[in-house]
């Protein structure tokens, strides 16, 4: 029994619905299985016909790096894969925001920070960024309960901008929004948009005179 032209079709006007790269996966396909894998990870999909309305499907997805084998009927097979493509386009699209943090350098943090404190300009355009950082994250998919939280923890940095040298403070913003993206369990989506709206609040502000 053979995968017909217009179920491997039907395949493809999912996979192009969902706006993916065709080139970055490789494709197997013979008259009875078709395949798609990842050339990236280990992702892959593969379905093979064995009776007249009876496939069976090998799945790796991102939740486990086990292949788990079903047999379906074909309206099933095309629900199951929608759903696996679905799953890979948001784990391809959303930003590893630990990467980010450790790529960035938000604030401009050099060596001449160690024993410098900062300027009455500098306090100001500091804290116009915090005020900004604050009114952008409710936008965020977050309950009230964690913006109420952030929103307490930049006001506890702005207070501490007095006392604390650049570089002390510069490394007290960065540690406390890691670990308030990491404690307060944020959606990776949402720690992304986070990130750029700090690397947008700061792209503009020189804190080195």
């Amino acid at each position: 029994m053979r995968i017909t032209n217009q179920q491997k079709k039907q395949l493809f006007d999912i996979f192009e619905g969902n706006r993916l790269n065709l080139i970055d996966f490789e494709i197997s396909d013979s008259y009875q299985e078709f395949e798609i894998i990842s050339k990236f990870d280990y992702f892959s999909f593969t379905v093979r016909r064995n009776d007249i309305n009876e496939y069976q499907i090998t799945v790796l997805s991102i939740h486990t790096t086990r292949a788990g084998t079903t047999v379906m009927i074909w309206d099933q097979v095309l629900i199951r894969f929608r759903l696996w493509l679905k799953e890979i386009k948001a784990e391809l699209n959303t930003p590893n925001s630990w990467e980010t943090f450790k790529n960035e350098n938000y604030l401009n943090t050099g060596f001449n920070d160690l024993n410098q404190s900062f300027s009455k300009k500098e306090k100001e355009s500091t804290r116009r960024s915090l005020a900004y950082i604050k009114e952008k994250i409710k936008t965020l998919d977050v309950s009230l309960d964690t913006l109420k939280i952030i929103e307490q923890k930049l006001e506890e940095l702005d207070t501490k901008m007095d006392k604390l040298k650049k570089f002390d403070w510069k490394s007290l913003f960065i540690g406390t929004i890691a670990s308030l993206i990491m404690s307060l369990g944020i959606p990776p989506e949402s720690a992304g948009m986070l990130w750029e709206m700090i690397k947008s609040a700061f792209s503009g502000l020189k804190l080195k005179e």
